[in-house]
């Protein structure tokens, strides 16, 4: 049977048509790719001098939390299962009601109900961690009534690899110039930080939060915080939210490093601060002061480091422990930071580590094979990190004992440390299984998400240290708590475990 020429000719424009169409689109996302290009940190002419305290310690010294008290807290990594167990006792605080403090003038917040949450000076985080903690730092209790709808529950990881399958994004990653984390950057920008800025939390009433992520070329902890972006002369108060977030949580292999521009050189600095000036002068290989001014050096010279490369926090520090570590470590004594930053009056210095910690849980090694590299590699990994935790804990244990003893030397009342540790290993072993086997992607159905909640609660609750604390405080844990203990090794090799059983307590 004949064609209609009609027919034929209509068809042959159609199909010449849609083909241009194509190519020309083509064409055009080609060249998306030789130009897309990651966004270019600000660069600023007013940046921190030598003696001038940060603006976000300064923020938090003139509050109405209490001047006495230096309140930490610290949000692990392991994606959406951290994010959950860190905004579970962000809950858990808001619970405990405490006192105003009597040394602060009356105003008309002090009206309002005070509560333990209102006490926390500085939210430190890495990779899942630091989606909590920007979100709280730019909208504060208003994360109580929405946080779970617009992050915890929405399936990020799923959207993410849609994003990334998407014809239309392979020419954008395929340039050299723009990576995967960016595209991360932009999702996070549309649908969870909506235009947010660094700067922005930095005028909000609540804590300072300081968002880790790690210096892939020498393994160094980068803080997003205004002291570093003053080393790269780059301006802090307009960088985004969405993309310090990506750089935390940046998982090398499936994402790409986070790039910042290093304009040292190009602003009206003063030199360096004085302790690290002193310290490069006189080198101590052994001390960890020269080391953390080596380290700051590095952002001084751009020849050697024109770009800042930076990937997940978790990769030098899952805790988040380090960063505000060792910023009192490089001071030498804390007392002398505290003083700078207006905390002279300091009497008790807390840190809530916040732990999502995984435990490898390999089926494998009952099996009667060889595992394969994938396995091995998993396993390693864990195995690497989960060491680092327990000397990260440890390290600042022995700095909290090695000061409290110099302070007694020097004829002064030393100053409290309380560490607090919520972690998965004080649950019962069923229990504790259960939850270091949620996968540590960004996706959790609502049921994991409730219990984490609940146990984040219920693991703070039981710790007799912040008990302790908040006794201290004249404050009040709610009542009727399940005390959670952990199962403890048998006897003797034969005898059976022992099984914990829950127990209802009153608050004391």
């Amino acid at each position: 049977m004949k064609r209609s020429p009609a027919r034929s000719g209509w068809s042959g424009a159609m199909v010449g048509g849609w083909s241009a169409g194509f190519l020309v689109s083509l064409a055009f996302l080609m060249l998306s790719a030789c130009t897309a290009q990651f966004p270019v940190n600000p660069k600023t002419a007013i940046v921190l001098q030598p003696g001038q305290a940060d603006p976000l310690l300064r923020k938090i010294a003139h509050t109405d939390r209490s001047d006495t008290l230096l309140f930490f807290m610290t949000f692990s990594g392991g994606g959406s299962r951290a994010a959950a167990l860190s905004y579970g006792v962000l809950e858990a605080l808001e619970r405990v009601k405490v006192p105003h403090p009597k040394n602060k003038p009356e105003t008309a917040s002090r009206a309002a109900r005070h509560t333990l949450l209102d006490e926390v000076d500085i939210i430190s985080s890495v990779s899942g961690g630091s989606f909590t903690s920007a979100y709280y730092g730019l909208h504060g209790k208003k994360i109580f009534t929405d946080y779970k709808e617009h992050f915890l529950l929405r399936d990020f990881q799923g959207a993410l690899l849609l994003k990334l399958v998407n014809p239309i994004n392979w020419f954008a990653i395929g340039s050299p110039y723009f990576g995967r984390s960016d595209l991360a950057a932009e999702y996070y920008e549309e649908n969870l930080f909506q235009g947010a800025t660094l700067g922005q939390m930095v005028k909000t009433g609540g804590p300072a939060i300081l968002i880790q992520a790690t210096d892939v070329t020498d393994g160094f902890i980068f803080s997003f915080t205004p002291g570093m972006f003053s080393l790269l002369c780059s301006d802090y108060d307009r960088f985004p939210v969405s993309r310090a977030v990506a750089a935390s949580a940046a998982l090398p292999g499936a994402f790409s490093p986070i790039a910042l521009k290093n304009y040292t050189g190009q602003c009206h600095s003063k030199g360096l601060p004085g302790w690290m000036r002193q310290s490069l002068d006189k080198p101590d290989m052994s001390s960890r002061i020269y080391y953390n001014a080596v380290r700051l050096n590095t952002y001084l010279d751009t020849k050697t480091k024109p770009f800042v490369y930076l990937v997940d926090g978790g990769v030098a520090d899952n805790l988040g422990v380090r960063g505000p570590l060792e910023s009192m470590i490089a001071r030498g004594n804390p007392r002398d930071l505290m003083k700078d930053s207006g905390f002279e009056n300091t009497k008790q210095v807390v840190f809530l580590i916040v732990d999502a910690q995984t435990q490898e849980m390999s089926r494998w090694r009952f099996l009667n094979e060889i595992p394969g590299l994938a396995m091995i590699l998993d396993a390693t990994s864990t195995i690497m990190v989960n060491k680092y935790n327990f000397e990260t804990i440890e390290l600042l244990n022995r700095y909290a004992k090695e000061w409290t003893y110099n302070d007694k030397v020097k004829g002064l009342v030393p100053i409290d440390f309380h560490i607090i540790h919520v972690t998965f290993d004080v649950l019962p072993k069923e229990e504790k299984e259960y939850f270091q086997q949620i996968p540590t992607t960004l996706r959790l159905t609502e049921e994991q998400v409730d219990k984490l909640r609940e146990v984040a609660g219920r693991i703070l609750y039981s710790d007799e240290t912040f008990r302790k604390f908040v006794r201290s405080l004249g404050g009040t844990i709610p009542p009727n708590l399940t005390i959670v203990k952990a199962e403890k090794p048998a006897p003797e090799p034969a005898a059976p475990p022992v099984k914990t059983v829950p127990v209802t307590v009153s608050e004391p």
